[in-house]
């Protein structure tokens, strides 16, 4: 057996027991014992060593992985191989002429057993990944040079054509990099595409995240070609139930524009009859279509601090499509019975047109539940539906928390600017019982529409969300038990009720902030798949996302799938195929255009919160330690700004880190950090080049008295 597990190892060089007993065909228990002690000694003689994700590397021969490199702005990289799973670590100057997203082959020549590191050197870059980049102009005597702002090019790049723009110093341009430079000492090359404006103008600096992230921001001509000629006119069809009479209003923020939902709840003898009416982009956006392929390639509105950069041009997103009040629409319903306990109990499906009655906001709508009398005279027409609405809105989401659904409930950020861009301001983003309302409804229905369409049995788009990693919750699970807070059931066969119970334990706790912090960093991403493995935090078995056709691709995708089968009965052979092949890309692509469009939101928000800080610099704030590593504890203002407190400014104590519990603790005075903790911190620096904010402790306030 021991030569055999020694070839496959050979062959596969990254095996888990799991992987050995099924290539081995292993059935009985005792040569299971067999295979795992055959593994143990060629781990003893280091012919493999274990993974930090269980499984085992043979390292007795010279090994070559490709992967994907990223490099950190001071100089060392990893190299990820997705098809081993595993990380090399490159050391500062060995990344050759590399850079961040390049498909590299890296030669691993040190494997550390103790620690379970893997280390190499890149030997050649394979691919490219960044052929453009953002980044400001310098002009020198006999030439010009870009320093890209993207942290990752480290080197500048000497332009070849800044004669034919006449550009001063200072400009942002968008550079296509043209030769990538082979040695150290030289510069990469490239050539102007287009003059974004000066650093210094207004909205300059949120253009040019747009642009470093790829996200188009201007539509092609044959876009807008396309776009003049579709008609406004919206009439009554027969193919399209009229419920233009009915009680129907959109729930939105004060500043939305692109209303993608309306809804309707009465209350029925059985209990209620909720619809949610979702407008029928699909009708005027037509399969391989130049705005479908545009669409296509944008994934998903952009929504940053001064500006929308939308998924589809105005006139739809803002225009014909939006539900906006008083004027006919297309919508595609979906339409719920609920018993009066708030379980679904029956559903259709079907186009519809409407009349939106009003136009109202969450601010307004939240300020009827708590009674204010302005409010409710205002709102006094859709009073009644509020409040039938509220009821069925509470039943869904106890049901929904019974079934084991994880509700994080995270504060985000919302930036204000002014009509230059200049931040105002940075208040918490409110989620008050309006936002919740619209989204149990929301929700109901994508469940609805996914659950109907996994039992058609036909090619669609689902939203999904793997369970958590093992290794992952081990972290959580052991600090939770520190604490007093103990799991029932196997970390190996988690389900989200067990991670939901253990939420509402500790829910108002003074640890509260801190496990629930630890636990959503277990949490692997939601994506879009053809294949439906349901979703773990909401707890469903079939979900995807069918409300926002606006502003998400998937959506849309979504809406034309439903035509096509639905409306249309159109399951032949053909076209099941067709669709078999064609979405599983678009469901990868439109994951992938997600995570662009959070990278460039984030990015902005981090960029504004910096401008923001700067006002403050020596000034006092209150906060909590967020997150804890080994460089230091960042701490999370109560408008949710966050900054570093680097160790070297933990000048009371010398700190050691203890990754198991994630803890900072000094060595004479056993001092602890962790997260939730409070303290009062004084803003050092604020540094807008690199988007990063340094506080200084004043004040600290330990958890550690209230452990358990």
């Amino acid at each position: 057996m021991l030569e055999k597990i020694i070839n496959l190892f050979k062959q596969y060089k990254v095996l888990s027991i799991e992987d050995l007993k099924e290539k081995l065909e292993v059935e009985s228990a005792k040569d299971f014992v067999e295979l795992v002690k055959f593994v143990g000694k060629l781990e003893q003689k280091s012919t493999i060593i274990q993974l930090p994700n269980e499984k085992f590397l043979y390292v007795k021969e010279e090994l070559e992985i490709e992967g994907i490199i990223r490099i950190h702005q001071k100089g060392f990289a990893f190299v990820y191989s997705e098809n081993l799973e595993i990380e090399v670590y490159v050391p500062k100057g060995f990344t050759q002429s590399a850079m961040s997203g390049d498909k590299v082959l890296v030669k691993v020549d040190s494997v550390y057993s103790d620690n379970r590191n893997i280390e190499g050197i890149v030997q050649k870059v394979i691919e490219r990944n960044t052929k453009y980049t953002v980044g400001t102009l310098t002009n020198a005597k006999y030439f010009s040079f870009v320093k890209s702002d993207d942290k990752n090019i480290s080197k500048y790049i000497k332009i070849t054509n800044a004669k034919n723009f006449n550009l001063v110093d200072g400009s942002k341009v968008l550079v296509e990099i043209t030769d990538y430079s082979k040695v150290s000492f030289e510069d990469h090359k490239g050539i102007i595409l287009k003059s974004l404006g000066h650093k210094d103008d207004p909205g300059v600096d949120i253009l040019s995240v747009i642009y470093k992230h790829g996200i188009p921001s201007e539509f092609p001509e044959n876009v807008e070609e396309q776009t003049k000629n579709i008609s406004d006119k919206i009439e009554i069809e027969d193919k399209y139930r009229d419920c233009t009479k009915e009680m129907i209003v959109t729930i939105d923020g004060d500043d939305a524009k692109d209303l993608d939902d309306a809804i309707s709840v009465v209350k029925t003898k059985k209990g209620y009859r909720l619809k949610v009416f979702i407008a029928d982009v699909s009708r005027y956006v037509v399969e391989d279509s130049p705005l479908d392929i545009e669409a296509s390639k944008r994934g998903c509105s952009v929504y940053l601090a001064d500006r929308v950069v939308p998924m589809l041009p105005r006139k739809l997103s803002n225009n014909i499509c939006s539900l906006n009040p008083h004027v006919l629409r297309y919508t595609i319903c979906c339409d719920i019975d609920f018993t009066d306990k708030g379980i679904p109990e029956s559903y259709d499906i079907y186009p519809a047109i409407i009349e939106s009655k009003g136009r109202l906001t969450y601010k307004k709508v939240n300020e009827v539940y708590e009674e204010n009398k302005e409010a409710i005279e205002e709102y006094k027409p859709y009073v009644p539906m509020l409040r039938t609405a509220l009821e069925l809105s509470k039943k869904i989401r106890l049901n929904r928390e019974k079934r084991g659904a994880i509700d994080f409930d995270k504060p985000e950020s919302k930036i204000v600017v002014d009509e230059k861009g200049e931040v105002l301001d940075v208040v918490l983003r409110e989620r008050g019982v309006a936002e919740r309302l619209i989204e149990d409804f929301m929700l109901s229905a994508n469940e609805v529409i996914g659950e109907h369409f996994y039992w058609m049995q036909v090619p669609f788009v689902y939203r999904i969300h793997e369970e958590p990693k093992v290794q992952k919750l081990k972290q959580f699970f052991d600090i939770s038990a520190s604490f007093g807070y103990r799991v029932k059931g196997s970390i190996e066969e988690v389900e989200p009720y067990m991670l939901s119970n253990m939420l509402r334990k500790f829910k108002g706790e003074v640890i509260e902030p801190m496990l629930s912090t630890i636990l959503l960093r277990t949490m692997n991403q939601a994506r879009y798949s053809t294949t439906n493995i349901g979703h773990f935090a909401l707890a469903t078995k079939y979900y995807t996302h069918f409300t926002s056709p606006i502003r998400r691709y998937p959506d849309l995708l979504v809406h034309r799938l439903i035509r096509k089968y639905l409306f249309e009965g159109d399951v032949k052979e053909s076209t099941l195929e067709y669709y078999a092949t064609k979405l599983p890309e678009l469901a990868e692509s439109s994951s992938e255009y997600e995570k662009r469009a959070v990278d460039c939101e984030r990015e902005v928000d981090k960029m504004k919160k910096c401008e923001y800080m700067m006002k403050y610099q020596e000034q006092t704030f209150r906060g909590v330690v967020s997150s804890v590593t080994n460089f230091g504890v960042f701490i999370t203002l109560e408008n949710n700004i966050e900054g570093l407190v680097h160790i070297k400014a933990m000048n009371d104590d010398y700190y050691t880190y203890d990754e198991k519990n994630m803890l900072l603790v000094g060595r004479r005075n056993k001092k602890i950090y962790r997260l939730g903790d409070e303290a009062i911190v004084k803003v050092a620096n604020v540094d807008l080049e690199n988007y990063e904010i340094d506080f200084k402790i004043l004040k600290h306030k330990s958890l550690i008295k209230n452990r358990k």
